[in-house]
């Protein structure tokens, strides 16, 4: 697998995301389905004489590989990071907005990759990637070394469901920059400074609509997963534990929920983060990384 660095763009041509075709040079690309392509990025500064952990990141709805470039300092000096743009999403196949897009599809997506990378791989999934990762791992899928779900809803559809045609309607308004520019505090909470809040609210913008609307169609038939008693593989879940901010579209679940549901999943541990964000990958990505760093190194030792 190849290595890659990030080169920021200057601050006057806008950012790191100003030409992001530029910025995506070093992505690879594998046919995992008739028709349908994933992209994704290796980001390998371990030691060439170790035998380091694969891990593979899978981002939220309306993002990228490029939402987790905050946890490549220290998870990459210690394992190979495999950062996945989900179908639709970055630089993989794009998807129509009314396409039946389902977690079921996206995690084959994902179950062929891995296979094909040849070796056990440690999941780290966050928001939609949450759901995924949820998904493999109810398969028992050989090759997963272990699951970290940083920032999930176990119901998707009973958490977002009632704000379906309301997300709708804002991206059909003022387009995809107004639905996340609408939806930020409740994804973020207090843990972002303004820019950093617009800094996200431009990058999510540049998600394709379609892609954008066939995931909020999606959430509906989201509920609760039947299996996860089934889970065999080691799993850690990241919950913030800050009381939640009020505001529009606040998208937390309560602890004492999370914690319900997390001791269905056999052998589970529920780590704290104090943190007021659902989305605790992008507004704590080195405290996150370095959790699962330590559940990595633990399980692969």
């Amino acid at each position: 697998m190849q290595q890659r660095n990030d080169t920021p763009a200057s601050p006057a041509a806008g950012g790191r995301f100003a030409d992001y075709a530029a910025a995506r040079r070093g992505a690879a690309r594998m046919a995992v389905a008739p028709g349908v392509d994933i992209a994704y990025v290796v980001d390998d500064y371990t030691d060439g004489w170790k035998n380091a952990p694969v891990v593979m990141l899978l981002h939220g709805v309306a993002e990228s590989a490029e939402a987790f470039i905050g946890w490549v300092p220290q998870l990459a000096r210690h394992c190979r990071v495999i950062r996945v743009d989900l179908r639709g999403h970055g630089l993989s196949s794009p998807v129509g907005e009314h396409d039946a897009l389902s977690i079921a599809d996206m995690a084959d997506d994902i179950d062929t990759l891995a296979r094909r990378i040849g070796a056990p791989v440690h999941v780290v999934g966050a928001k939609l990637g949450a759901q995924i990762g949820l998904e493999l791992a109810q398969r028992a899928v050989p090759w997963m070394a272990s699951l970290t779900l940083a920032g999930v809803l176990i119901s998707p559809g009973g958490a977002l469901g009632k704000w379906v045609p309301e997300w709708i309607g804002l991206i059909e308004q003022s387009g995809v920059e107004g639905w996340a520019r609408a939806t930020m505090p409740g994804r973020m909470g207090t843990a972002l400074t303004p820019e950093g809040m617009a800094w996200w609210t431009r990058y999510m913008a540049m998600a394709p609509a379609a892609t954008v609307k066939a995931c909020i169609r999606m959430f509906p038939r989201l509920a609760e997963p039947a299996r996860l008693e089934s889970i065999v593989c080691p799993t850690q879940v990241i919950v913030a534990v800050q009381p939640e901010q009020p505001g529009a579209y606040d998208q937390r679940q309560p602890v004492a929920e999370v914690r319900r549901w997390q001791t269905r999943i056999p052998g589970s541990a529920l780590v704290e983060l104090q943190a007021d964000s659902y989305h605790i990958a992008a507004t704590h990505p080195d405290a996150c990384a370095a959790i699962a760093l330590r559940f990595i190194e633990r399980i692969s030792s």
